[in-house]
C-alpha cells in the first residue's frame, strides 16, 4: 500500500510542480520499505513474542510514514493518509489498545513533523519537493487536529470491528468444533449400531455402508460404493416398489416398507435379512435402508417350533407308553406261549413268525419313540469320540448287506476328547451311517472327516441347511462331517429331515435323525445338513471340545 500511495502521490506532485528538488529520496524510501517488508517476513517466522513484535512493527511503520510525509512535501504532502493505514493495521491485529497506541504515535509524529516543518527546522536536501510558502499556523493546527481526530476515530472503529470479528470467529470455531464432535458422534453411533445401514441416491446407487452392513453382507464400502442396490441385493428394490404400490417419484417420507428376503453374502452363504426402506424427506431423494441378519432368529424360531412339537410329543408319549406298551407285552407273551403249545407247520408257522416279528418291531418303535421324547439322563464322562466312530465303522464294514458296493473312508486322525455319553453318541453316528447307506442303494462312497475349530462361539441348535448361528460363549469345537454320494435331498424336504416321523423310505420310522438331533442337542452341540439333488448329502455334527488339561490321560 505504501508503494502504491507513494507512486500515485509523487506522480501528482511532480506532474506540474516546479519545486522538485531531487528524486533520490524517492529511491531511498522505496529501498527502506522493501527492506523492512523482507525483514518483517523473516523475523515473524522466528520470534515468539508476537504481540510485542506487533507494537515494535507499528512504531517502525509510523517512523517510515513520517519520513515519507516529510520527503513528499511535509505540510503539503498527500501521503498523511498512510498514518490511517498503520492505525487500521495495528487495531486489526492488536485490538483497540494497539489501535490507540498507533494513533497516539501517529499524532505525536505528525505534530512533531509539521511543527518543525513550519518553523523551517528540517533540512531540504532529503526532500522531493518543498512545502508551499506562506502557510499560516492556524491552517497547520487545523490539519493536525483533523488528522489526529481521524487517527483515533479509525482506531476506535477498527478496534471495535476487529473485536466483534474475533468474537464471531471464536463462536464460529466453537460451533465448528461442536459440529465436528456431533459428526464424529454420529459416525460412531452409525458404525457401532447392530443393524446394517446404507443410503441410496436418486438413482438407487449406494452412497454409504456402515460397519454392521459390512459384517452382515461381507462387503466393504469400497466394494459397493456407487453400485446399484440391485447388484448387491438382487430383487430387493423391485420387491419394495411393488409392496409400496408406487414409483420413486411419488414416494413420501411416510412410505416405510418392511420385508424379508434371502440373500447370498460375499462368502457365498445364504442368509435371511429383514430390511426397511424409507425415502428422503422433502426434495431430498436419498433413501435410507436399514437391515438385519435374521438367519439366527429364524433358526431360533425353528428351534422353538421344534421344542413345542417335542413337548407335545413328550406328553403324548407318556400316554402311549401306558396304553400300548403293556398290552403289547401281554400280546407278545401270549403268542410265544401259544407258539410253544401249538404244533404249527407250513403257512400257519410262517404267519406266527410274522406276528412275533412285527410285535418286536412295534415294541422297538415305541422304545425309540420314548427315547426320543424323553431321553434317559445317563452319566456323562470324557471319552475319545474318534475311537468310538472308528469302532462303529468297523461294525458297519462287517455288515454282509454292504458287501463291496459301499466304499467306507475314515479321515479322522488322532484322538478327539469330548464330554458325553458314549453309548448315545455311538447311536447317533450309527443312525447317520445307516441313513447314508440307505441313500446309496446302487453303491457309492461314505466319507467321515473331522476338523478342530479354535476360538469359535458355541453353536445353537438349528435345522436350517447350511446355517450355523452362534451364541456369545466362545470355546473350541470339533466338526465331524458324514458325507455320502447318494441322490441327495430335495430342497423342499431338507428343512424337515430332523422332524419326528418324517421319512422318505417306505420302511423307515422317521425317528433316527430326530433322535440323533435330540442327543446332540443334549450334549451342547449342533447337527446341520447340506444337500442338493444329485450331489450327495453331508451331515455335520459340531460338539464342544474339552481342554487338554481336562482330557483323560
Amino acid at each position: 500500500m505504501a508503494f502504491v500511495f507513494l507512486a500515485v502521490a509523487t506522480w501528482f506532485q511532480l506532474r506540474g510542480s516546479q519545486k522538485v528538488l531531487s528524486i533520490y529520496p524517492l529511491y531511498a524510501i522505496v529501498a527502506i520499505i522493501g527492506f523492512l517488508t523482507i525483514l518483517y517476513a523473516i523475523v515473524i517466522m522466528r520470534i515468539e513474542r508476537l504481540v510485542f513484535f506487533g507494537y515494535i512493527q507499528s512504531a517502525a511503520d509510523i517512523a517510515v510514514i513520517t519520513v515519507i510525509v516529510y520527503a513528499t512535501g511535509g505540510i503539503d504532502s498527500y501521503l498523511s493518509i498512510l498514518y490511517h493505514l498503520s492505525v487500521i493495521g495495528s487495531a486489526a491485529i492488536l485490538g483497540k489498545r494497539g489501535g490507540y497506541y498507533s494513533a497516539s504515535l501517529a499524532t505525536i509524529a505528525f505534530i512533531f513533523l509539521l511543527s518543525l516543518d513550519f518553523h523551517k527546522m528540517l533540512p531540504i536536501g532529503f526532500r522531493l519537493v518543498n512545502p508551499s510558502p506562506g502557510m499560516l499556523w492556524e491552517n497547520v493546527a487545523t490539519t493536525i487536529s483533523i488528522n489526529a481526530l481521524g487517527f483515533f476515530t479509525v482506531a476506535y472503529l477498527t478496534g471495535y470491528l476487529a473485536g466483534r470479528t474475533l468474537t464471531m470467529e471464536k463462536e464460529l470455531e466453537e460451533k465448528e468444533i461442536d459440529y465436528g464432535r456431533m459428526e464424529t458422534l454420529n459416525r460412531l453411533i452409525i458404525d457401532n449400531i447392530t443393524s446394517g445401514i446404507m443410503t441410496l441416491d436418486e438413482n438407487d446407487r449406494i452412497t454409504s455402508f456402515n460397519r454392521a452392513a459390512t459384517g452382515i453382507t461381507g462387503y466393504a464400502l469400497k466394494d459397493v460404493y456407487y453400485k446399484n442396490a440391485e447388484e448387491v441385493f438382487p430383487g430387493i428394490l423391485g420387491l419394495l416398489m411393488r409392496r409400496a404400490g408406487r414409483g420413486r417419484a411419488s414416494r413420501t417420507p411416510d412410505d416405510v416398507t418392511r420385508s424379508e428376503r434371502t440373500f447370498r453374502s460375499k462368502e457365498g452363504k445364504d442368509i435371511t435379512i429383514g430390511f426397511m426402506i424409507s425415502p428422503g424427506k422433502g426434495g431430498d431423494m436419498t433413501s435410507i435402508v436399514i437391515f438385519q441378519d435374521l438367519t439366527r432368529l429364524k433358526a431360533l424360531e425353528e428351534m422353538i417350533r421344534r421344542d413345542d412339537r417335542l413337548k407335545a410329543l413328550g406328553e403324548l408319549s407318556a400316554a402311549i407308553a401306558h396304553e400300548i406298551r403293556n398290552p403289547l407285552a401281554s400280546i407278545s407273551g401270549s403268542i410265544q406261549v401259544l407258539r410253544q403249545d401249538l404244533a404249527l407247520d407250513g403257512d400257519k408257522s410262517h404267519l406266527m413268525e410274522i406276528v412275533l416279528r412285527e410285535t418286536e418291531r412295534l415294541n422297538s418303535l415305541i422304545t425309540d419313540f420314548l427315547l426320543f421324547a424323553r431321553p434317559a439322563m445317563e452319566k456323562k464322562q470324557w471319552f475319545d469320540l474318534a475311537e468310538a466312530i472308528r469302532e462303529t465303522l468297523d461294525v458297519l464294514g462287517n455288515n454282509p448287506d454292504i458287501g463291496g458296493r459301499i466304499k467306507v473312508e475314515n479321515r479322522i486322525d488322532g484322538p478327539i476328547f469330548v464330554e458325553g455319553n458314549r453309548r448315545q453318541m455311538v447311536q447317533v453316528f450309527w443312525n447317520l451311517f445307516l441313513n447314508a447307506l440307505s441313500a446309496m442303494p446302487e453303491g457309492g462312497a461314505l466319507t467321515v472327516s473331522s476338523r478342530v475349530v479354535e476360538g469359535v462361539a458355541r453353536p445353537l441348535f438349528n435345522s436350517t441347511a447350511g446355517a450355523s448361528p452362534r451364541s456369545p460363549e466362545a470355546e473350541n469345537a470339533v466338526e465331524i462331517d458324514i458325507s455320502d454320494t447318494g441322490g441327495g435331498i430335495k430342497p423342499e424336504n431338507i428343512g424337515k429331515v430332523f422332524d419326528p416321523f418324517f421319512s422318505t423310505k417306505d420302511s423307515g420310522t422317521g425317528l433316527g435323525l430326530s433322535l440323533a438331533h435330540r442327543i446332540i442337542e443334549n450334549h451342547g452341540g449342533a447337527i446341520t445338513v447340506k444337500s442338493a439333488p444329485g450331489e450327495g448329502t453331508t451331515f455335520r455334527v459340531t460338539l464342544p471340545l474339552t481342554s487338554e488339561e481336562a482330557a483323560p490321560e
